[in-house]
């Protein structure tokens, strides 16, 4: 279902910048003295109210250092258990001439998870860090000590650990799920409590069928979906608010769901799907926009083949283009032409969908639209270009973290740097009154399944990523909705 891409525009207020505010480098090398390597940046989490960073990083340190916000020096590694010493240097420079203030000598860090670390979120409003690895773990770290507070671990009916690629923690409890790669005939979510982190309260061993790669509970406030068929008891009822622990799930497998995470029936819990029909590599949550109130829940997601996606709330289809379409060849002096996506970020303060994308030279741009979860029968609106930080890392950027609390956003690459820089999007009132002044206020209706924007020339769609022993059946259910 690959749509035509959105014509890409500079918004009134386009801005450049070439200076982050603060930089800092981490190259690694062995602890025989053997060759520099640097490792990439994976990951960048907010603690203690933007006082400090979390920084997880690849092989060969698979670390995650906790990082001064101002100084960026690295307070501390935390130490994952049966990890060995790596060593790295570091260096950071501040202010807008770029010059060196201080270079610390060679650090010894502890790999957090010597397998690698798979994924990394701060928790608990930013006091502490959930993270898991390749070699099978869930850990809760200890911030302050940089050492394990809970540790929890997924192995398969055989003894043999699992190794995992995503984690979450439930914002209304302490539930913590726990996605692993495809093992034998097994992807499996394991749920843990972390008060008895001895073994799993539950697993769903069939929601997906290859690696799951994103796993997110619904934010606080998050409303289920009214069921489409009134014949079906059993289904959402649209009136359930924080009654229960619903789970985002994606996975190589092409699909997407909405699940009920402490559902002890498997077959019963999972309540929406669909079926991209690509390896899904990303995706979030899309918060309702208090200055646009046509803009209500939803996903969207990004594929390993630079595909994007937005989804309603029931996981119908809305948006489905090449994110590397879009570009501005010197429209109002303006020049950029994507290659991947980096990532999304939408929030409760903010609302609506900010999309970051990347060259391959290494340089970010901040895109929007009016409504990304809006279907169109005419038309499709444009996207707005807002912004562009360039000229700081080279190569691919792989991590970005919005800090909403001191407007600022950090962004790290595969050149194993860490940047801090001012962000300058417009506040959700501006941009809602951009896209009135542009667009107009008027009433669009919204196009039935059948019609989901434009019309598709089917022999010209992309060959897609089949979902792996998919059936006829999931082949054909283009991204609608199945409900148990």
């Amino acid at each position: 279902m690959n749509l035509t891409a959105p014509k890409l525009v500079p918004s009134p207020s386009f801005t450049s910048s070439n200076r982050p505010l603060r930089s800092s480098s981490f190259a690694s090398s062995s602890s025989t003295n053997g060759p520099s390597e640097e490792a990439y940046i994976l990951s960048i989490s907010s603690l203690n109210d933007g006082a400090q960073y979390a920084v997880a990083t690849s092989s060969p340190t698979n670390a995650i250092h906790i990082v001064d916000a101002q100084s960026l020096r690295v307070l501390t590694s935390l130490k994952g258990p049966e990890a060995p010493v790596s060593t790295f240097t570091f260096q950071s420079s501040i202010g807008k001439k770029g010059k060196a203030q201080a270079q610390a000598p060679a650090y010894s860090g502890i790999q957090a998870h010597y397998g690698g670390v798979t994924c990394m979120k701060s928790i608990n409003n930013g006091t502490g860090i959930l993270s898991c690895g390749k070699e099978g773990s869930v850990a809760v770290w200890d911030v302050r000590s940089g050492g394990v507070s809970v540790l929890m671990q997924s192995v398969n009916p055989f003894g043999k650990s699992r190794p995992l690629l995503s984690t979450a923690l439930s914002p209304t409890s302490s539930l913590i799920a726990a996605g692993s790669e495809l093992q034998g005939e097994d992807a499996v979510i394991s749920f843990f409590d972390p008060r008895n982190p001895s073994k799993p309260l539950r697993e769903h061993t069939s929601t997906h069928s290859d690696d799951i790669t994103v796993l997110e509970f619904a934010p606080k406030g998050y409303v289920l979906p009214r069921a489409d068929d009134s014949d079906d008891e059993s289904g959402p009822s649209g009136n359930e608010s924080g009654t229960g622990e619903y789970l985002l799930s994606g996975s190589t497998d092409g699909l997407l769901n909405i699940s009920k995470a402490n559902e002890e029936d498997e077959e019963e819990a999972v309540l929406f799907t669909a079926n991209w029909g690509c390896s899904i590599a990303q995706a979030g949550w899309i918060y309702p926009s208090s200055s646009n109130r046509r803009l209500g829940w939803g996903v969207w997601a990004g594929s390993d083949m630079e595909t994007y996606s937005t989804w309603t709330s029931d996981l119908s289809p809305v948006l489905d283009f090449d994110v590397r379409e879009p570009g501005v060849h010197g429209e109002k002096g303006v020049e950029w032409v994507t290659d991947y996506l980096v990532g999304c970020h939408s929030s409760a303060s903010s609302g609506g969908l900010r999309v970051f994308v990347g060259s391959n030279e290494g340089d970010v741009s901040l895109l929007s639209s009016s409504n990304p979860l809006r279907r169109r029968k005419k038309l499709v609106k444009p996207w707005y270009i807002h912004s562009s930080y360039t000229h700081s890392h080279v190569g691919v950027v792989r991590a970005l973290f919005v800090d909403e609390r001191n407007g600022l956003i950090v962004t790290g690459g595969e050149d194993a740097k860490l940047n801090i820089w001012k962000d300058v999007t417009p506040s959700p009132s501006a941009l809602a009154s951009l896209y009135t002044e542009v667009e107009g206020d008027e009433e669009e209706e919204e196009s039935d399944d059948d019609d989901v924007g434009m019309e598709v020339d089917e022999a010209s769609q992309k060959p897609v990523r089949k979902k792996r022993g998919a059936s006829p059946s999931d082949d054909e259910m283009d991204g609608r909705k199945r409900r148990r």
